[in-house]
């Protein structure tokens, strides 16, 4: 007898011994001889899910892609941000906003999640996925040594860098000249000067129009203020 003539000669035995029982033994008597059958189509029903998710993931357009990290005061909820831009931006069902805040780093500690976090953001910067990344003032210093970054006076229109020219952060590259690598999120929509965050751009980004209508965004109720 093959496995399938098994598999059918055992559930027509089960099929009869369900019949005479009440609702609450057929309900136990399931429960009890089929919990390994479920929990294992539970986890593959759960894997088809991912999957799908991941598959409808590649299908959309990235808009604008940024990481958040050591928001201990949840001063930048990413799914909130990304639903409220996203309108924003009025984007279609085939495009998306991918934003990322739970993500914490340490200088020096060895604790698995502040090295996998490092590891994340050098991964996506290694693959010119992430356009930007707002992180404390002591990871802003130690990033400008070490990630290729945009200089924001040149990277900005005009009118928007001299808007913000009082938030721009000013740290020396590699050969000791001052750029501004940086903004202060101090007094933005999200901090309103409860910290002292600080946003980076990606030199790589092709995403230019929508990076500067993010920081646009992010000062708008500042700008709007008498």
């Amino acid at each position: 007898m093959n496995p399938f003539q098994k598999a059918k000669k055992s559930l027509s035995k089960d099929l009869a011994t369900l019949k005479p029982l009440s609702f609450s033994q057929k309900l136990r008597f399931i429960l009890d001889y089929y919990r390994g059958y479920a929990f294992i189509l539970f986890c593959l029903v759960l894997a088809g899910f991912y999957l799908w998710d991941v598959w409808m993931q590649t299908r959309r357009e990235t808009v604008l892609e940024g990481f958040f990290t050591n928001d201990e005061a949840n001063l930048f909820p990413a799914d909130q941000i990304s639903k409220e831009f996203s309108r924003v931006l009025n984007l279609s069902p085939g495009q998306q906003i991918v934003f990322d805040d739970s993500l914490y780093v340490q200088k020096g500690s060895s604790i698995d999640y502040h090295t996998a976090s490092q590891s994340k953001i050098v991964a996506y910067v290694s693959a010119r996925e992430l356009d930007f990344l707002v992180t404390t003032r002591e990871l802003t210093d130690y990033y400008s040594q070490s990630l290729p970054l945009c200089d924001l006076e040149k990277f900005l229109p005009p009118n928007l860098a001299g808007r913000l020219k009082d938030h721009l952060y000013y740290l020396p590259d590699s050969n000791g000249v001052t750029k501004a690598y940086a903004v202060s999120l101090e007094g933005s929509r999200f901090a309103k000067g409860e910290n002292s965050h600080y946003l980076m751009v990606f030199s790589y980004t092709q995403r230019r129009e929508a990076m500067i209508r993010f920081l646009e965004y992010a000062f708008e109720e500042e700008e709007a203020s008498p």
